[in-house]
């Protein structure tokens, strides 16, 4: 919806009509990008405080056989959540927006990123320790069964 207003202004000393036109357009006024700036700050809040919790979740499926996978998705949801937040930074500051959201939604984003980073490659080591672990008990065993056969 297009309002526009305009104005007349008569100037008796000079005798010159003024006309001045106004844009009363309520669709440009808002700024836009508010939206993206509240969903990437909760997407990087959720996935920093969900880093610790998956990371325990992720110890105890490894240590159970299974994998870690879980951490790899709050790695990209930490990710996603950076990413939003900078794109609405962007088009805040073209519509003249307050972007303090999406600024602490960038910067818990770099912080849950960086974190779940940490996690992922200290998981990858703890998969690996313990899968060693584990081939190592199989052969110990093996052995064991080997010396108790051997004796009978």
């Amino acid at each position: 919806m297009l309002n526009l207003q305009i104005k007349i202004l008569f100037s008796p000393s000079n005798s010159k009509f003024i006309i001045m036109s106004e844009n009363l357009d309520a669709t440009t006024s808002a700024p836009q990008g508010k939206g993206m700036a509240v969903t990437g700050f909760v997407l990087s809040l959720a996935g920093l405080l969900l880093n610790n919790v998956m990371a325990g979740i992720a110890i105890i499926a490894i240590i159970a056989g299974g994998s870690g996978w879980l951490m790899y998705l709050w790695l990209v949801v930490n990710i996603l959540g950076m990413v939003l937040s900078i794109m609405a930074m962007g088009k805040l500051k073209k519509t003249g927006g307050k972007r303090g959201l999406a600024i602490a939604g960038m910067i818990i984003g770099i912080v849950g990123t960086v974190w779940a980073i940490i996690l992922v490659m200290g998981l990858s080591v703890a998969a690996s320790a313990s899968s060693d672990f584990s081939n190592e008990m199989q052969d110990a065993f093996k052995e064991g069964m080997k010396k108790e056969l051997d004796n009978m």
